[in-house]
């Protein structure tokens, strides 16, 4: 199975770098013995799921930021009360197994630029540009908007800081319209490859009714293993994912839809949250814009982001 070309990584200030797509599918509780299976094949889609074969990929050159390390505690994040990303909201639970040490409500007026950087480069498989104008905030949400002007503009960010196994979660989704699809995803701090990647929500379609999760391991990342679920993502849903070195786990809504247990395929490396749309077209993935693409933008909305480091030390 191909990968999708790499990505600009989060920039801090105006220093530009690259992040890498991933792809969809894979079954559950995979082993990753023998040969990279068509995982899209092997999964038995919904008959209302759409068939997506992931890009191939290409390197991008990138200039490295380090992420600065983690504070070892942090107060845990209030709910909000009020805005229209928490309409019918409810909490996730987590365990005391996880500690609080980071994350975002998004509650100001502008991104805090302490905690995230924003990409300006060129936008996602070549297409169009990523700039910092196109990520705002409003109601307690942050909003990334693509638009079809000007060769089409997109946006992305990253968080600052990484950390080497722990659980994220974020309450997100995606307007419908055809030319840009939202990823979110952890990314190595090395900017290697190698280090592998964690695709946790991924909606490349433009009716928004299919969400991937990939695991990514191997020299260049050529090892996928993961799944993907059907469901109305321009509606609001929670996502998480618990990184430990003997598993990864991912959860829809609360509710857990893939388990990797293979350590081969398990990063062993700092990564660190980055969140983007990105532009089309790129073959059985995102088509490119056209006149079908809303004139006001296509938006990603994310309610919150929260972080969470292992409460002792995982082995």
């Amino acid at each position: 199975m191909s990968r999708i070309p790499s990505r600009a990584r989060a920039v801090l200030a105006t220093t530009a770098v690259a992040v890498c797509l991933a792809a969809c599918g894979a079954s559950p509780d995979s082993t990753g013995t023998g040969p990279p299976p068509n995982l899209l094949q092997a999964l038995p889609e919904p008959a209302a799921a759409p068939t997506t074969a992931p890009p191939t990929p290409s390197a991008a050159p990138t200039t490295t930021v380090r992420a600065k390390p983690k504070p070892a505690t942090a107060t845990p994040p209030r709910r909000r009360s009020t805005g229209p990303g928490n309409a019918g909201a409810t909490p996730v639970p987590v365990a005391a197994a996880w500690t609080p040490v980071g994350g975002d409500e998004f509650n100001g007026a502008a991104l805090d630029q302490s905690k995230w950087g924003t990409y300006d480069s060129v936008g996602a498989f070549g297409n169009g540009t990523r700039s910092p104008s196109a990520i705002s905030q409003s109601g307690g949400n942050l909003i990334i908007t693509g638009r079809n002007e000007n060769g089409g503009v997109s946006g992305g960010m990253a968080d600052s800081f990484g950390q080497l196994y722990g659980r994220w979660e974020f309450r997100a989704r995606t307007d419908l319209g055809r030319g840009f699809g939202s990823a979110i995803l952890l990314w190595p701090d090395s900017e290697k490859l190698s280090d592998g990647e964690l695709d946790i929500m991924e909606v490349p379609n433009e009716r928004r009714d299919l969400a991937n999760f990939v695991v990514h391991s191997g020299p260049e990342g050529q090892t996928q293993v993961g799944t993907n679920v059907p469901g109305r993502f321009d509606q609001w849903h929670t996502f998480a994912i618990e990184w430990l070195p003997t598993s990864i786990t991912w959860y829809v809504d609360g509710r857990q839809r893939d388990r990797i247990t293979d350590r081969s395929a398990i990063p062993t490396h700092p990564m660190h949250l980055a969140i983007q749309l990105d532009q089309g077209p790129k073959t059985d993935w995102i088509a490119a814009p056209d006149d079908t693409t809303p004139a006001a933008g296509i938006h990603l909305d994310v309610d919150y982001v929260r972080v969470y480091a292992p409460a002792r030390p995982p082995v």
